[in-house]
Formats: C-alpha cells, sequence, structure tokens
C-alpha cells in the first residue's frame, strides 16, 4: 500500500509539468540572472497564417511538445529535421528590475526573437530570404516598458543542408537578466571563445610574422625566390586563420566567408607548391602539375557547393577525393629527393606526411558526420582537441605546428649555407685579389725613349685583366694586354699561369705572334671552357710596331684605331695561327691599349661608353681615359695603357 500511495503522489506531481514546465520565475528566484534551462515548449514548422501568431502572448502552446532547452533539437526526437521550428516559454519577471536583457548562445543557422509578439533582434536571414549565417552568440534587450512577466518566443530556421550533422536549434541555454550582467556573462563567454581558439590564434600570429620575414628576406635576396613564395604562402594562410578567427567573434555570412577562407587557404597551397619544388631544386615535372590541377580541381568544387547544386556531404567527398593526388605528388617528391638524401626533404618528409594524413583524416571524417554518422561526429569532436595544454589544441593544430618548425628549419639551414658560401666566396675573391695585385706591376719600368703609363681599376669582383711590360733585347720594349673570362680565383689562377709563361717566353723570344702561339698551347687544356683575349705588341726605338692579336681590342694611336690582323682568343682551340702585323710609327705617337671594361661601361639608362667615346677619349692621359668610362658607369675591370716614341734624353 505504501508504494501503491507513493506512485499515487508521484504522478500528481508529475502530471502538472506540461502546463507548467515552460514558466521561468525570477520573482521567485530573486535572482538578477537566471538559465533558462529546462523545459520549454517547441514545434516543427511555422504559422501557418505567415503572421507569425505563434509568437503572441496570448496563443495557447499547451499542445505543443516539450523539449530541453540545453541541447539541440536533433538530440530529442527530431534527428535529421531541417527548416523553421518554435521555442516559447513565459518568464515571470522581479516586481522591481532594471534594463534586462535576453543573452542566447549559438543558434544554427538563423533566428528571431519575439518578447510579448515584438520582434527585439535577429540574426541571419529567414526565408524566403534566407541566408546561412553564424553568430556565436546574441544579446538582446527587452523593451523598457516590460513588467510583470514576458513571453519569449524564438522563430528558428535552420539550414536543411546541415540538418543531417549540425544539431538544430540550442546546444546551450539561453539566459535572462540585468543587462549589465548579461554583458557581463556575454564578455565571459567571448573571452572562453578567444581560450578554445588560442591555437589558431597562435597560428596566425605565426603565418603573419613568418610571412613578414619571409617577404623582408626575399628584398634582401632577390634572386632566392624561395623566399618570396615562402612569404606569400604564410601571408594566405595567416589570412586565411584571420578570417576564421573574425567568424568566431561576429555575426557573419557564413558561406561569404567561408569561401574566402577555402581561396586562401587553397592559394597557400599552390604557394608551398613553388615553394617546395625551388627548395628541392626539382623542374616543373608531371607530379607539379599534378599538385597544381588537385588544387584547381578543389577550387572547382566550390561552385556547385556555394551554389547549393549539391549536399554538403556529396560537396565534401568531392572536395577530399579532388585533394588526394595533391597530397600523394607532394609526398612522392620528398621521398624521392631523401632518397637522394637531400637535408631539406629529409626534414621536410615526416611532418609533411604527418600534416597530410591528418588532414586527410579529418576530411573523410567530415565526409562521414556531414552523411550522417553521429560517432563521425564524436570523433571530430576529440579530434579538434585532443590537448588542453598551454591551451586547447586539436591534432590539426599539432600537426601544422610541427610543419612549421620543420619549414622554419629548412629557411634556417638555408640561411647558414648561404652565410657560409658566402663567407667562403669573400675568402676566395680576397685571395683572388691579392693574387691578381701581385701580378699586376705597381711601378712602370723606365726604359729609354719610351713614355710608359699605366692604370688599372678593377670592377666590385675579381676579374681577369692582366699586362705586363718588359724592355726587349733590342732596345725597344715587349708590352701584353688580356682579359681572361670569368671571375673569382679560377680567372686569377688563369692571369697567374699567362703572366708566369709570358716572362719566361720573353726570355727567349721578342716575336709577338710566336708568344701568343704558345700562350695559346699552354691555355688550351687549362682553360675549362673559358678564354682569354690577348694583345703582344713590340715597339722598336726606330717607330716599328710588330702586333699580334687574340681577339682583344685593337691599339689606337693618336686617337685613330690601327689595322692589326685578329685571330681567335686563346684556349679555344690548340690548332689555331697567329701572325704578326708591322706597322711604322712616327716619333710623338702615342699608342693606347686598353680592355673591354672601357668600350663596355654602362650608364643607367642601358646605353654602352662605345667605341667612339674610347677613340675619342684614348688621345687624353690614361687616368683621364679611365675615369671617363668610370663615371659613365663601370660594369668590368680597366685597364688603360699608353706607350710613347720620345727622344731618348
Amino acid at each position: 500500500m505504501p508504494t501503491r500511495l507513493f506512485s499515487f503522489l508521484l504522478v500528481l506531481v508529475v502530471f502538472p509539468l506540461p502546463g507548467f514546465a515552460q514558466v521561468f520565475d525570477m520573482q521567485k528566484d530573486r535572482v538578477p540572472m537566471t538559465v533558462l534551462d529546462g523545459p520549454v515548449r517547441f514545434h516543427t514548422g511555422d504559422d501557418a497564417d505567415g503572421r507569425l501568431g505563434w509568437a503572441s502572448p496570448g496563443l495557447d502552446d499547451s499542445s505543443w511538445p516539450l523539449i530541453s532547452s540545453g541541447k539541440g533539437w536533433s538530440a530529442q526526437g527530431y534527428k535529421g529535421y531541417g527548416g523553421f521550428a518554435w521555442y516559447r516559454f513565459h518568464v515571470v519577471l522581479p516586481e522591481k528590475h532594471r534594463q534586462l536583457a535576453l543573452y542566447i548562445p549559438l543558434i544554427e543557422t538563423s533566428y528571431q526573437v519575439f518578447a510579448d509578439g515584438r520582434l527585439i533582434g535577429q540574426a541571419g536571414g529567414l526565408p524566403p530570404h534566407q541566408s546561412v549565417h553564424w553568430r556565436p552568440t546574441g544579446v538582446f534587450l527587452l523593451p523598457a516598458e516590460t513588467t510583470g512577466s514576458v513571453v519569449i518566443a524564438i522563430r528558428v530556421w535552420h539550414w536543411p543542408q546541415w540538418a543531417m550533422y549540425v544539431p538544430g536549434g540550442f546546444r546551450i541555454a539561453p539566459r535572462i537578466g540585468d543587462a549589465d550582467l548579461i554583458a557581463d556573462w556575454h564578455a565571459r563567454d567571448v573571452k572562453l571563445v578567444f581560450w578554445r581558439t588560442s591555437a589558431t590564434s597562435y597560428a596566425t600570429l605565426l603565418y603573419i610574422l613568418a610571412g613578414i620575414g619571409g617577404v623582408v628576406l626575399y628584398l634582401l635576396r632577390r634572386k632566392d625566390r624561395e623566399y618570396l613564395w615562402f612569404g606569400a604562402y604564410e601571408l594566405f594562410s595567416g589570412a586565411a586563420g584571420l578570417v576564421l578567427l573574425y567568424r568566431n567573434f561576429y555575426d557573419t555570412q557564413l558561406d561569404l566567408y567561408e569561401a574566402l577562407q577555402e581561396l586562401l587557404s587553397y592559394a597557400a597551397l599552390l604557394c608551398f607548391v613553388a615553394f617546395l619544388f625551388l627548395v628541392l631544386r626539382s623542374r616543373r615535372s608531371r607530379w607539379y602539375w599534378v599538385a597544381v590541377t588537385s588544387v584547381v580541381l578543389v577550387l572547382l568544387t566550390m561552385i556547385p557547393g556555394y551554389a547549393k547544386w549539391i549536399s554538403v556531404s556529396v560537396w565534401n567527398g568531392l572536395s577530399t577525393g579532388a585533394q588526394l593526388p595533391f597530397f600523394v605528388a607532394i609526398l612522392l617528391l620528398l621521398t624521392r629527393s631523401a632518397r637522394r638524401r637531400d637535408p631539406d626533404a629529409l626534414l621536410l618528409l615526416i611532418p609533411v606526411g604527418l600534416a597530410y594524413a591528418v588532414d586527410l583524416t579529418g576530411n573523410i571524417a567530415m565526409v562521414a558526420n556531414t552523411a550522417g554518422y553521429g560517432a563521425a561526429r564524436e570523433f571530430l569532436n576529440w579530434w579538434n582537441s585532443v590537448a588542453q595544454w598551454p591551451f586547447p589544441m586539436g591534432m590539426p593544430d599539432i600537426a601544422d605546428t610541427l610543419m612549421q618548425l620543420s619549414v622554419f628549419g629548412i629557411l634556417l639551414l638555408r640561411f647558414a649555407r648561404s652565410r657560409r658560401d658566402e663567407e667562403r666566396l669573400k675568402n676566395e675573391l680576397e685571395a683572388a685579389r691579392a693574387v691578381q695585385q701581385v701580378l699586376v706591376p705597381e711601378e712602370i719600368p723606365t726604359i729609354p725613349g719610351f713614355a710608359i703609363e699605366a692604370v688599372y681599376h678593377p670592377a666590385g669582383e675579381v676579374g681577369g685583366d692582366f699586362f705586363q711590360i718588359i724592355p726587349a733585347a733590342s732596345g725597344g720594349v715587349l708590352v701584353v694586354v688580356g682579359d681572361v673570362s670569368g671571375k673569382g680565383m679560377p680567372a686569377a689562377m688563369t692571369v697567374s699561369l699567362l703572366v708566369g709563361a709570358f716572362r719566361t717566353l720573353a726570355e727567349s723570344t721578342a716575336d709577338p705572334a710566336a708568344i701568343l702561339c704558345s700562350l695559346n698551347r699552354r691555355t688550351v687544356d687549362r682553360s675549362n671552357g673559358g678564354f682569354t683575349t690577348a694583345l703582344v705588341l713590340r715597339l722598336d726605338p726606330d717607330g716599328t710596331l710588330t702586333a699580334a692579336n687574340a681577339g682583344h681590342l685593337s691599339p689606337y694611336a693618336n686617337g685613330k684605331e690601327l689595322e692589326i690582323e685578329n685571330g681567335l682568343p686563346l684556349g679555344i682551340t690548340a690548332s689555331v695561327a697567329y701572325s704578326n702585323s708591322t706597322l711604322h710609327l712616327a716619333h710623338g705617337t702615342t699608342l693606347t691599349l686598353l680592355s673591354d671594361g672601357v668600350v663596355e661601361a654602362q650608364n643607367s639608362e642601358g646605353e654602352l661608353f662605345g667605341f667612339d667615346r674610347t677613340a675619342a677619349a684614348s688621345t687624353e692621359s690614361v687616368e683621364t681615359v679611365a675615369m671617363a668610362a668610370r663615371a659613365f658607369g663601370q660594369q668590368d675591370d680597366i685597364t688603360v695603357l699608353s706607350l710613347a716614341l720620345v727622344a731618348a734624353g
């Protein structure tokens, strides 16, 4: 009997709940803010007459079912439902209260809020002008004249394409109370959202700083285009992160912002492809075009997706399938380069492989989730929040951070290698400069009957200009002027070989053609594909000029270019023969010999100093000629030598 009595009393207690469960009494609880957590009236569909009569405070909603306001309707018997639905509940207000406000947590997709039949706020657009909106939270002020009690009605429109995988309606119970307290609560929720998105904020900041750094490095080293593509990749990724963060805090039209975020993300992928192929020094093979085409195909799937011609599930499936060749192409490229022991590929392979595996896993889970598999949603919730220290992070955040660190590591290693190469080149140039300075005569020998001047101005890098002046056994003077192709230590070593050979040959012969033939034989097997232009001449005291030329500029006599037979430069072929040209110069004639650094001087407009200016300047002193070319725009080493017959003192 006691058991039956208890059961009877329990029925009496529970039975009245349908009539009163939707009432929340702030006057009774005497609290300035209350959580509207409990059963509320719920009805699918929309007001039949289209006049929003379901928002009226006088509507008899006692026949409406009761559902919890603390979770979506999908978990309360309405799984897969999309379209219109209404919530209604009564709130008994305190007798004395200040301005009141209603706090609405996230509701997807769009909704309107009514107080006693009066529209007090809206988020998003509802049919017939529907739009898919994301409004994380909403604060709506109740009319100031509201007293006693108020009937709150919320008209929700849930996008049908989301119905299978996004809970409709409330996810968290709303609140009502003093407007200042509601504002404080809203600020608390904003801070909570900020904390939950700390990983995205951190990654976005990292992307932007790295992008700026990449662009700065490119501006400092324009020949290293990988810095430009790296900077673009990071900046596009950072911009995509900013769009995501903005969406988390502000009312946004979801499809517009998601489209912008995806465009930025896929632009970042294209930049990463260009960066990777440059870093790995790979040519644009079929795998390059497979990766690029894959990204383009993913972009094309956005057209039917955002046009809503296909379901979200089909769209996600197409996008995942189109992106798969990209993953394969990049991983194959890294694997092949790693097999060649490329240090950059070895550093990137595992982090990039992990990032792509995580991305692919998330995409597959998203396809399953949008197809209506509840287990996939639970997996995604765990997948996106696997760690809580030092802030909430998901597997995508962890994998992306590791990938970022590996890319940073590559840039640091490349910078270190570049510094080592620059230091090595600097030392090599200094050594070559020292060698060249030793070989260029510091003092011009005094030879009776001749006035000799020479000037040498090296360019910024070590070049291959050289000259030597030796007294001839006949009482004349033997001169060689030349220019070795190339720069640096190889050019300096060739100059050393030629100068040493010339001085040795001059001890046994003063025949210019014979000297050139011998120099050519010595350089053919040692030129490594380069060549040397050289002019050898002998001027005797009686004014007889004997000259042989191997591709060098002809000398000028009193401003006129002398006609001397010209041959191939040294070092091209051993079979070449050189011949002498013999001329007679009057006393007082000045010969001017120079290197192509004078003729090829170039101004800022790209104009060359040229032969006409060279001929006109050749009558001046050697220093005047050299300074004129340098002022015009020096590009190469400049050598100017003058030789004149004078009466023997």
